[in-house]
């Protein structure tokens, strides 16, 4: 009888929104897994295409350097320390968008249509701005199949949160045990 009652008030206290296993996390590891993949496309479409495979991080560091004169480790980890960040920070706002019971494919749905706004506002207003060596070098083509990767990324949002919510489950559940008396 305790047993059942500790269960039901640790799954009271997980049902609430928590910011933190909800929304930072989930989006921060998405974000990241979309980075990582856009990255990988980036560099190997790069590579064929140009004979760099760091340009597009280089280009990307632009921001910075906005004569375009970025050259060395420095400016390629500099280059992919700002798309790892801005993409996080995306995908945590895509998060908060998400509703917390929705399924893996309305995640993967709402994930592609929210990365083709991102597409589309990224490369008609924020890239000719913020980073003028990458607008004038990067093709729109190539930026849109980017973001889809991004989107279909987005998509583990719920798998990451279930994760984090049986994380916190069993972490409730453990200190509940220590609490109660033998």
């Amino acid at each position: 009888m305790r047993t059942r009652r500790r269960t039901r008030a640790v799954d009271l206290a997980v049902v609430t929104w928590n910011p933190l296993r909800d929304a930072v996390l989930p989006g921060a590891l998405a974000g990241t897994l979309g980075a990582f993949a856009m990255a990988v496309l980036a560099c190997a479409f790069s590579a064929v295409l140009h004979g760099e495979p760091w340009r597009p991080a280089l280009l990307v560091s632009g921001l910075f350097f906005r004569d375009g004169a970025a050259r060395g480790a420095g400016a390629v980890l500099l280059g992919l320390c700002i798309h790892f960040a801005v993409a996080g920070g995306l995908a945590t706002g895509f998060t908060l968008l998400l509703p917390r019971r929705g399924t893996a494919v309305a995640a993967l749905c709402l994930g592609l249509l929210y990365s083709l706004g991102l597409w589309a506002m990224m490369t008609w207003l924020v890239i000719p701005f913020a980073s003028p060596p990458l607008s004038r070098e990067a093709p729109s083509a190539l930026l849109f199949l980017l973001h889809i990767a991004f989107g279909a990324a987005l998509g583990t949002v719920p798998a990451f949160r279930d994760v984090f919510t049986r994380v916190d489950r069993l972490r409730r559940q453990l200190r509940a045990l220590r609490t109660t008396p033998p």
